[in-house]
Parts: structure tokens; sequence; C-alpha cells
């Protein structure tokens, strides 16, 4: 067990419970041993403001290439938007429309 996710104000008080609830499960079903960190963490993810990552060539380098802004989906998301940024930074045909992602759009 890794992670939950609140969707809460930045400055409000963090609410454990669905963290809580879940290792309760998770101890039901397996041996979980000691928790790794006495505290969990909690803090903002680094999104945009548009909640889309940013991919694509730096508009004023031209040998600089960004793949940054996935939020808490770098996971999922990494694997896909790499093979994007690569096939951008090849000139191939691209998986998807690289356009929403554009670093130009800030």
């Amino acid at each position: 067990m890794t992670t939950g996710a609140e969707l809460a104000k930045p400055d409000g008080k963090p609410d454990i419970a669905q963290l809580v609830h879940a290792e309760q499960a998770a101890r039901k079903l397996m041996d979980l041993g000691r928790p790794v960190e006495l505290e969990p963490w909690h803090g903002t993810r680094p999104c945009m403001p548009d909640m889309l990552p940013v991919i694509g060539r730096a508009p004023r380098h031209s040998s600089l290439w960004l793949h940054f802004g996935h939020g808490h989906q770098g996971f999922t998301l990494g694997p896909a938007t790499g093979r994007l940024l690569a096939e951008l930074m090849s000139n191939e045909a691209p998986i998807v429309d690289p356009h929403p992602y554009r670093p130009e759009r800030y």
C-alpha cells in the first residue's frame, strides 16, 4: 500500500481517513509489517494550470526538450508521453496530437 489522494485546499488540514481505512482493509488480507514512515506524506502535487503535461521543444532553446507537469499521474502517463516525446525528437509521426501539450501555450 503506497498512496492515497485527497482533493483539498492547499492550506487545509490533512484528512488521512482514506489511508487509515485502506491500511485496515489491507492488514486483514496480509501481513504488512511495520510502516516505513510513521507519518504519511501530504502536500500539493505539481500540476499545470490546465492539468495537462508540457511536452515538446523548449520555445527559446532548440536543443532542450520538455517533459513534465504530469501531476500525480507521472507513473501512469510517463511511458506514453515519453513515447510521444521520443517521436517528436525523432521527427516520427506522433502517437497522439501533440498540440495540446506544447510548451508555447504558456
